[in-house]
């Protein structure tokens, strides 16, 4: 699960939270301004907020019917609420719940219908799960590893957003332990770049680099290719003919396997092979003139000059 999809989760819980805490407020507020509880009103009331619980159960499974209809439900309860703010003759103060639940089923609606976070937690909640788990120590053949790399970097014109995309459309035609197998060769090769001086290059590249940034770097570089990569392995001075960087915004390309894998089968990706994180190759200071005279070219096109 990626992380947007993770925040689609996140946020469907809450809203769904949300929505309930304002059925019980409801409930609570219509019997609390009357002398006694009506309790033919109250089992009526009981009833629709069961139902609520179970749609809303619903949305968060997946169901397409349920979405479509807790949007149109909560848009007529929207239109219910902004017309009582409107025609309700009392202090301001008095129309907070109306409010609340103003912004509560304006935010539902937003979420169910356009927010792409529960876009994505709902295509996967519908993925339906068709291998069991595969664990592998094996290495994908670096010409198939490279030849997917190079279809989703020709296909994406250089939207980093939708490279990963397409790689996630090419891994998934694979079999569970084929992508845990690219997944070794790509955290092989990440970990074959663990040096200072690709570290200094992705520092010099985005003007500063944290561990996390750096990580996220070697995945970027694997996903421009056999061709960029193998050079920067030769020559790292090669990355100044870079013509576009994503200003920084390395991040996701590393994730999609784990994704993927787990949507092939339900579970967590197993280990697999080790990804090296011991840093090799002569440590730098984070001093401009030392940067400049040992990486001159890279220095001359992303440096702060």
């Amino acid at each position: 699960m990626n992380e947007l999809t993770k925040l689609g989760k996140k946020r469907t819980i809450l809203i769904s939270i949300s929505i309930l805490l304002v059925s019980i407020h409801t409930i609570y507020f219509y019997h609390s301004v009357r002398p006694e509880i009506e309790s033919k009103k109250l089992i009526q009331q009981i009833i629709r907020f069961s139902l609520t619980v179970g749609l809303l159960i619903m949305v968060y499974k997946g169901k397409n019917w349920a979405k479509i209809v807790s949007i149109i439900l909560f848009s007529l309860a929207l239109l219910g609420a902004l017309v009582g703010l409107a025609t309700l003759d009392t202090p301001f103060i008095n129309k907070t719940p109306l409010l609340v639940m103003v912004f509560v089923y304006s935010m539902a609606i937003y979420h169910f219908g356009f927010a792409k976070s529960f876009k994505e937690f709902f295509k996967f909640q519908n993925t339906e799960i068709t291998e069991s788990i595969q664990d592998s120590k094996e290495i994908m053949e670096s010409e198939k590893f490279w030849r997917i790399i190079e279809i989703t970097k020709s296909e994406s014109s250089g939207d980093y957003e939708k490279q990963q995309s397409l790689l996630e459309r090419e891994l998934l035609k694979l079999t569970a332990k084929e992508v845990l197998e690219f997944d070794n060769k790509f955290r092989t090769l990440k970990g074959e770049i663990y040096t200072w001086d690709f570290w200094a290059a992705a520092y010099i590249i985005n003007r500063g680099c944290s561990d996390d940034c750096f990580s996220d770097f070697r995945g970027w570089l694997i996903g421009q290719g056999k061709l960029v990569f193998e050079s920067a392995v030769q020559n790292i001075e090669t990355l100044s003919e870079l013509k576009e960087t994503n200003d920084g915004d390395w991040e996701g390309l590393s994730y999609i396997p784990t994704d993927v894998y787990e949507k092939k089968t339900g579970n967590d990706m197993p280990q697999g092979i080790l990804e090296n994180f011991e840093i090799t190759g002569e440590e730098w200071e984070e001093d401009e003139n030392e940067l400049k005279n040992r990486f001159p070219k890279l220095y001359a096109k992303f440096g702060m000059e």
